[in-house]
């Protein structure tokens, strides 16, 4: 009898019907990721959710954001979030392009988040995509979540923490 050893799964998204296995994350995106899942959950109001690796149902497609800001009340099939995020994260990681993660964040806002934020930490850019936007994220990096409800964010505080 013989075994075959395989590289564990870290995660799959569903993307035209293909399980796609998400790329492991290494230090700089993992920095990132809790970095910004502290911050978001300390100036976050009650109302909202900061979520993790969170399956989101994007039409057909089935995505897992690095980080996800939902509504408290938003709805769920089989724990998958089934309405838009209010805000999600892509971090990219190592062995994954621009162009992937560019789709993948269409795909997000194109199910009705408003504005998806791409970090390439390595490079210490990142960019906003909405609906009908595509900009380079400035200092300080405001994120509208409702009327009257933001967040401030400082890029350079958030790149020293990768140093």
């Amino acid at each position: 009898m013989s075994a075959v050893l395989t590289e564990p799964l870290y995660h799959t998204e569903l993307i035209d019907g293909v399980e796609i296995a998400k790329p492991w994350p290494e230090k700089l995106h993992a920095l990132i990721q809790s970095y910004l899942i502290a911050l978001f959950r300390s100036r976050v109001p009650n109302s909202y959710q900061v979520l993790s690796e969170l399956n989101v149902l994007c039409g057909a497609d089935r995505l897992a954001p690095d980080v996800t800001i939902a509504r408290r009340n938003a709805r769920y099939v089989d724990g998958d979030l089934a309405d838009p995020a209010v805000f999600a994260v892509e971090i990219m990681s190592p062995g994954q392009t621009l162009s992937h993660i560019l789709d993948k964040a269409e795909r997000i806002c194109r199910a009705g988040t408003p504005i998806c934020w791409i970090i390439w930490p390595e490079w210490r850019q990142s960019w906003l995509l909405g609906r009908e936007r595509f900009v380079e994220a400035t200092d300080p990096l405001w994120i509208r979540l409702s009327e009257g409800e933001n967040i401030e964010i400082d890029l350079k505080e958030m790149s020293a923490e990768l140093d």
